[in-house]
């Protein structure tokens, strides 16, 4: 995976979700832990923002108003090049979780989330598609 640093050599992790405080905190936590972390409370805005942004990992709610998240993976796997993608949601099922792996989910996480746990396997998952940190 080619590396999509910002100007200050951090990775790009693209935050989707319509929760406004859960994305303060976690981007706040993302940024301290050495990413460039941007947000977008909108699927089809979120959309855009990959084309332009380019970003190495997408963190996806699947409960948003309008374009929901299940929609965003469908339209992501059309992009040439299609980042890494974690579900952080309040989806917990079996069922729901493994339709999200047949569809390129990397790895799901249930809300709340272990930002630790979530951290570890960030940077494993980068680490092991040649786009990690140090």
């Amino acid at each position: 995976m080619k590396k999509n640093m910002d100007a200050q050599g951090k990775m790009k992790i693209l935050i989707i979700d319509d929760e406004e405080a859960f994305c303060r905190n976690l981007k706040k936590f993302l940024v301290k832990s050495g990413y460039d972390a941007l947000v977008c409370h909108e699927g089809k805005a979120a959309l855009e923002l990959v084309k332009t942004e380019k970003p190495d990992l997408i963190t996806l709610d699947m409960r948003m108003p309008g374009m929901n998240g299940f929609e965003v993976l469908r339209e992501l796997h059309h992009l040439p090049k299609t980042p890494i993608i974690f579900v952080l949601s309040a989806i917990d099922t079996y069922e729901a979780e493994r339709d999200l792996l047949r569809m390129g989910v990397t790895k799901a996480f249930h809300k709340p989330i272990n930002l630790e746990e979530l951290a570890t396997s960030i940077k494993s998952v980068l680490q092991e598609r040649g786009a990690g940190q140090g």
